[in-house]
Order: C-alpha cells, then structure tokens, then sequence
C-alpha cells in the first residue's frame, strides 16, 4: 500500500480489491495520513471478509447464479437443457449442497469414471463440457481459487466404432427398391435423406412449394423445430439453398404427394402450411418413429442398422463415388464448413475405397509402364 501526497497537501492511495467477484481499483483521499491509513486498512479487511464468504457458495447456488446470470435468455433451449442433465447427474453424485471449493481434481475425476460406466465417450464429454464451464465462470468471479475439472481425463463406452456410419453402396440399391413397395410418411423421409442428404428438420419442413418438379430441384429455405416449439425456424447455417434431384426422386415424390394428398383426406387432417411430411397428429413425423421404420428396414434387407442421420454420411460417399467434387458435395449438404464435408471421407464406404484404389492402379500402373519404356530406350541408346 503506496500512500502519496498532493500538491493541495492531501494524501491518496489506490488499491485493488475485489467488488463482487471482480477485480476493481478503488482511490481513498485524507487529509491525515494517519486517517488514510485506517481507511484503507479497514476497506481492504473488508474485501478480504466478503471474498472469502463466496467461497461459501454450494453448487446448487451457485449454478441457479450461473444459468440466471449467464444462460437464461442468452442460450437456446437444448443448451440450457444440456446443462440441467449435467447439474442433475453432478449432484446426484455428490450432493446438492457440496461447497463450491470443497471438489477437488480427484474426485471430479471419480465422477467422471461413475459416468463413463454407463455412458458413451461423447455423452460423458459434454456432460465434462458443461459442469467445467460452470466451474470456470466461479474461478472468473474469484469464487474458487481453480478449477478441478481442467485436466480431467474423458472416458467411456466408443459406440462410434461398434455402429454403422454409413451404409454400404449395394445396401442403398436394396433400401431403395424396399421403399418403393408401398408409401408411408417415415419411408418417404428415409427416401429423401438417401437421395439428397438432407437434414431431418429440413426434410419435414418441406411443403409443396419447395418442389419444383419441372426444374427438378428441391428448395431448402428452413427447418422445422421438432423438440420445442413445433414451429419454422432457420436452417441450421442460417442460408438457403437448391438441391438438384434425379428423375426416379421425382417420379417418387410426385407418387408420394399423391398418396399423402389422400392420406390428409382420409384422416381430415388440417394442413394449411401445406407440409408433405404432416400426420394424423396435425404436425410433422418425429425423428424417433422414422429411426424405427429404418431398423426395420435394415432388418429386412440384411443390413446392419444405421440412423437416419448416417443415411447422410452415406449420400455424401455417394456423392464422391459418382464423381462429384468436394465443392459441390458441401453445398448440397449445406455445410458453411468445408472441413465438415470432409470429416465424412474418415468414413467412406468400401466401395469407394475400392473405386479410389483402382485410379491409383490405373494411373500409377500407367506412369511405371512409361518410364519403365522410356529407361529401356534411353539405355539402348548409351550402349549404341
């Protein structure tokens, strides 16, 4: 504590003292040094009294202070819903009263074992994601001096490598050929996602004005918020787009519409917003009931079971093994990433490697040939 005197002979010091959680200089003036002295002291025993009250906070607390403060109105629902299953599984585990500063890196550590016994690597990650932000926003605030979840190690269940990420060319023929024996709703989404790699919310969001059968074209302008509000929302990169189709896609579509248009009749549905994928429940078909049509589709034809969500990693593979560029692909998913679009080539399918395999032998086999040509009658000459 630096005390200094002024011209006008008073004296002033500055000091920095924490107000809240945050770090703020406060100046003090006296015009006895003495005087000053007592200020300052007593204001600084103060900070120190209110800074190590906080750390009294429970995490039940504190994390109502956080999701008010720093969530609330500022993040969507599935955020905020992400952050209530980690709080829950967090004090059911410890205890809704655990202080704050009472975790250590151990047991944070432990809970992270209990959660990988049961859960997939990717769950029990986002579960560490969200509890390690709070326990960051607490250290900002100087509610605790460090964090116990930095370093932790992530472990658990790696259900990437026991399920399908794609499903096999000669598999999609056979998929194809299933769907065409009869219409449903949830079968004519499992179509589009095959045959345009289209997101699921954007699928059930198409009405018919989105078809252009004369272009042969789908447009892709929004989503359809399936969990919440049931409602139109933005696609999932905020942009439009226009999916070129085939002309078996049209032919299916056009037989679909059909098929839907009495289907509406038939259970007197309202469809005002003219939606292609509506049910008798007067909103779209969810995600759940259209992953059960596909397993048992799956079954049907001997494939191993994949989501709907893969049945767009594979129309990307498909995309690549008819030649398509990268460029393109990206667009027709509708990735602002390119790097996204790419993250599916760790996953192609062994069709396509098999067809990259044999450009290698063509074109390489077609080089050595050459040179192996050209050494021999650059050789014949040197010994001429």
């Amino acid at each position: 504590m630096k005390i200094k005197k002024m011209k006008n002979g008073k004296y002033t010091v500055r000091l920095r003292i924490k107000v809240d959680g945050e770090w703020k200089e406060k100046r003090l003036t006296d015009t006895s040094e003495t005087n000053l002295m007592y200020k300052a002291s007593k204001l600084l025993k103060q900070a120190e009294h209110d800074s190590s009250s906080l750390k009294e906070w429970n995490f039940k607390e504190f994390y109502s202070l956080f999701m008010k403060t720093f969530k609330e109105n500022k993040s969507s629902q599935s955020t905020i819903n992400l952050y209530d299953l980690a709080y829950n599984q967090f004090v059911d585990y410890f205890d809704e009263k655990i202080k704050l500063n009472s975790i250590d890196a151990v047991q944070y550590q432990q809970f992270i074992n209990h959660l990988s016994v049961d859960y997939a690597i990717s769950t029990v990650d986002t579960r560490h994601r969200k509890i390690r932000a709070i326990f960051n926003k607490a250290v900002h605030l100087g509610y605790m001096k460090k964090n116990p979840a930095i370093g932790a190690h992530i472990s658990g269940h790696d259900v990437a490598k026991t399920k399908a990420q794609f499903m096999e060319t000669d598999k999609v023929h056979l998929l194809l050929e299933e769907l065409a024996n009869f219409h449903s709703i949830s079968r004519a989404v499992i179509f589009l996602a095959v045959q345009t790699g289209m997101r699921f919310e954007e699928i059930i969001a198409l009405t018919k004005k989105d078809i252009n059968f004369t272009k042969r074209s789908i447009s892709v302008n929004k989503a359809w918020d399936y969990k919440y509000t049931n409602s139109f929302v933005d696609t999932k990169t905020k942009k439009s787009r226009v999916i070129y189709i085939d002309n078996s896609t049209i032919q299916y579509l056009q037989s679909y519409i059909n098929w839907h248009t009495d289907y509406i009749k038939e259970h007197d549905i309202q469809n005002p917003l003219m939606l292609l994928f509506i049910t008798y429940h007067n909103k779209p078909i969810d995600n759940a009931s259209c992953n059960k049509a596909l397993k048992k589709i799956c079954s049907t034809i001997n494939s191993e079971p994949v989501t709907l969500h893969k049945l767009r990693h594979t129309h990307t593979g498909l995309c690549v093994e008819a030649g398509m560029d990268i460029i393109y692909v990206a667009d027709r998913l509708g990735h602002d990433d390119i790097n996204t679009t790419l993250k599916y080539y760790s996953h192609l399918s062994s069709n396509l490697r098999q067809h990259n395999q044999s450009k290698v032998d063509a074109f390489f086999t077609l080089k050595t040939d050459e040179n192996a040509t050209n050494f021999a009658t650059n050789a014949t000459k040197i010994t001429e």
